[in-house]
């Protein structure tokens, strides 16, 4: 009989590519049941949401802009009342979402943790921070833990100051309460796996947010052009108007396209009018997560250059890395600690002295057409190695000896 794992979401896992794989690698051994914002569409799991607002985009408007604030003082500092310690975890997750009009039913989440306790799971995966409490309330008694730590949490945004102000408080507060608890941690790079260890005391295992391998080719450059591409989101913290600076100092030979995520915030518009003013960028429209690494395989260079403004963009190493290295493309990166790690043992791209567009457009005009191939060739190597197959079989592992202790 298959074990019961519960897996809960604070985003979407059909749009969030950690959770989107986890799920997919549990769901044919263990009966997965999901709970994320809204009901998710992967076959074989059963799927429960939490969101009282349907599906789909919209603005903000300024009354539910402020009533949104409102509700993140009074979810983070309503303590008194149990009540809230549910809602905070869920409504935190969903107000959040600023591409969408969100909202929570609080007789939905209450019923659901009254479903969740009658039910019994051996395991359950948390993928975010704030559902701890959630989590801690409905496990059983012999269940096992394990959070997917993706962010050092205590410092996430802390270049903002409302974030210092309102949710890193939170966020230790959370840290300090629960980390210890469970019975394993996983994180994203070695930088944050330390500065856990350091402030907290507990012991994460790395797994790199690797992608899926792709049977797929470099594909060898017909022009002297070069295609470059940065896909993900546009944010006021990652300085997405860098790499739209660093094309002025780039040759006629280089050009960028940007998939971003629209927000239709005042950074957005930013955003687009500077690419508006240049005739080497463009923005393109997104394509569904499952089909980034197929569709960027044309071009031939993925950048990242996005500067250290907080602790988790210092240790970066993100989804999106491992997907140029899938699509068999050349990387260019600023020096970002733990890109820059594995671009120099691959040799799969250029790395700049520091994070000014310059030093990286210096570094792209001195490159060859055939260097620009090599670097391709070489992720394609890298590629065998740098893929989910060994994060899956990882996973399984740890969820295996878990098991034996419960024993």
């Amino acid at each position: 009989m298959k074990k019961n794992i519960l897996i809960v979401c604070a985003a979407d896992p059909q749009r969030d590519p950690r959770p989107n794989r986890m799920i997919r690698w549990l769901k044919d051994d263990y009966q997965v049941t999901v709970i994320s914002p809204d009901q998710t569409q992967i076959d074989g799991v059963q799927s429960l949401g939490f969101s009282s607002t349907p599906s789909g985009n919209s603005v903000l408007s300024g009354e539910q802009k402020k009533t949104k604030a409102q509700a993140v003082l009074a979810m983070h500092y309503a303590k008194v009342f149990y009540v809230w310690g549910i809602v905070k975890s869920f409504g935190r997750a969903l107000l959040r979402t600023p591409a969408k009009r969100v909202s929570f039913d609080l007789e939905k989440i209450k019923a659901l943790r009254a479903t969740m306790k009658r039910r019994r799971f051996e395991f359950i995966i948390s993928h975010d921070l704030s559902l701890l409490p959630f989590v801690w309330d409905i496990k059983g008694v012999d269940t096992k833990t394990l959070l997917d730590a993706r962010e050092y949490y205590p410092r996430n945004y802390d270049d903002q100051w409302h974030w210092r102000l309102i949710e890193k408080p939170f966020n230790t507060y959370l840290c300090a309460s629960y980390l210890r608890r469970c019975d394993k941690i996983i994180t994203v790079s070695d930088g944050l796996a330390r500065e856990y260890a350091r402030e907290f005391q507990v012991e994460p295992e790395v797994i790199m947010s690797m992608s899926a391998y792709q049977a797929l080719q470099p594909v060898k450059m017909k022009t002297d052009k070069v295609r470059m591409i940065h896909h993900g989101r546009a944010g006021y913290s990652r300085k997405t108007e860098v790499m739209v600076k660093m094309m002025d100092y780039l040759d006629d030979r280089f050009s960028l396209d940007l998939m971003l995520l629209e927000t239709k915030d005042i950074y957005w518009q930013k955003i687009v009018s500077m690419v508006a003013g240049r005739k080497n960028v463009r923005l393109i429209p997104s394509v569904p997560m499952d089909e980034i690494i197929k569709f960027t395989n044309p071009y031939d260079i993925g950048l990242f250059l996005v500067p250290p403004t907080n602790f988790n963009l210092k240790y970066a190493l993100p989804n999106k890395f491992f997907e140029y290295i899938q699509a068999r493309l050349a990387i260019a990166i600023g020096p970002s600690i733990e890109m820059k790690k594995l671009v120099e043992k691959y040799d799969c791209g250029v790395v700049s002295h520091d994070f000014d567009p310059r030093s990286l457009a210096d570094k792209l005009n001195k490159l060859s057409s055939e260097k620009i191939m090599t670097y391709k060739e070489n992720s394609h190597r890298a590629a065998g190695e740098l893929n989910a197959e060994a994060n899956k079989k990882r996973i399984v592992q740890i969820l295996g000896e878990l098991d034996d202790v419960k024993r």
